[in-house]
């Protein structure tokens, strides 16, 4: 079967499955980089950029360095900002002079390293932040010329509707997941990349003024001490590597009451896709309360996703298997599906010994 020809319409049509699918942006990157006779494409944001966006294979390597050494913090090319602004595009002969280019330790020292060192970055927005989709070429590809940059810049508007469909679903999926824990009576707040709060459910905010507090975005605790730890949580949240240590669990004091104990939970797949302005969920358990196991201590004992853990707290509220299935979101036969994969996890065979098994857990109290 012959291959399909590389056209801009093709790399547009990928572009907007990657939009709604986040595992084929690799193979969206790779194509537009193709297209456009690059080394590689990078997607990087303007402001608080950081590692994790898509690109393509080519630049594996080199997008490790670039976060690792503090390329990203010293780019020159951030010198074609201004022009982005003016004509949605820039490319390096734009601000910077061949002498310049063969003199700079950015450009000779570490792009040329992994022949990336003329580049082409197309400007485009969500409701969130500015980005510029780069395209790379090495020097025997040479400096992208002005017909090709009015054939690249047609992209602009087409990843500005890929950014708000991409922003939008990624948003609804992280919403979700609050409106899934408020159902089984679990506080749960909604951060940023930037640690702040950006949506809380109910039973959050009824928390608000009773041990913690929220201002301008940020959460606190009463107590300074306690504040610290909040922020030391938050701040691991918020890091790239936070996956390689653990994350601490923060008691919130209260006077004349029992502390909140208070969980990070970083999301992944769709929820924490890459123009979503979620990152992580904080889990605020009020220990003054007896409810059903925490879903963290499921997932975190038995290894269970989120979907097996909220189907877990709702059986344990005496919900039979049809309604949990239906409060859940999902058809029977998921659930029935998911119940013998919750039975292998957690060494049970019935649903009364998995129920026995949850009594005897602790609850924080």
């Amino acid at each position: 079967m012959p291959r399909r020809p590389i056209t801009f319409e093709l790399a547009s049509e990928l572009l907007l499955d990657a939009a709604v699918d986040p595992t084929r942006w690799t193979e969206a990157m790779e194509t537009i980089a193709q297209y456009a006779n690059s080394t590689g494409a990078v997607l990087l944001q303007v402001k608080g950029r950081g590692p994790g966006t898509p690109h393509t294979r080519s630049l594996d390597e080199g997008m490790d360095v670039y976060f690792r050494d503090g390329w990203h913090l010293r780019d020159e090319r951030n010198r074609g900002l201004p022009y982005v602004k003016k004509k949605g595009i820039f490319v390096d002969q734009d601000f910077a002079s061949r002498e310049e280019v063969e003199r700079s330790d950015y450009y000779r020292g570490f792009l040329a390293k992994y022949d990336i060192n003329w580049s082409a970055g197309v400007g485009f927005s969500n409701a969130d932040d500015e980005w510029c989709l780069v395209f790379e070429r090495g020097d025997k590809q040479g400096f992208f010329e002005s017909r090709e940059e009015a054939d690249l810049v047609r992209f602009s508007a087409q990843l500005d509707r890929v950014a708000l469909l991409g922003r939008n679903l990624a948003y609804a999926n992280a919403t979700g997941m609050l409106d899934a824990y408020e159902s089984i009576g679990s506080a749960s707040f909604l951060l940023d990349r930037f640690g702040r709060v950006i949506r809380l459910n109910a039973q959050a905010q009824r928390l608000i003024g009773d041990g913690l507090m929220l201002s301008h975005g940020r959460l606190s605790c009463v107590h300074p001490k306690d504040s610290v730890a909040l922020a030391g949580l938050i701040a691991a949240l918020t890091t790239p590597v936070f996956a390689t240590a653990a994350l601490p669990l923060v008691a919130a004091r209260r006077p004349a009451k029992r502390p909140l104990a208070i969980q990070g939970i970083p999301l992944t797949g769709l929820a924490s896709a890459v123009f979503s302005p979620a990152k992580s969920i904080l889990l605020v358990a009020d220990t003054e309360k007896r409810s059903a196991t925490p879903l963290e201590h499921l997932r975190t004992m038995f290894g269970l996703t989120t979907t097996e853990a909220i189907l877990v707290s709702r059986l344990e509220q005496d919900i039979n298997l049809s309604n949990a299935a239906e409060q859940t979101g999902i058809a029977f036969e998921t659930a029935r599906s998911y119940l013998k994969r919750i039975f292998a996890k957690t060494g049970t065979s019935r649903q009364s010994e998995l129920l026995m098994l949850l009594r005897r857990l602790p609850r924080g109290e």
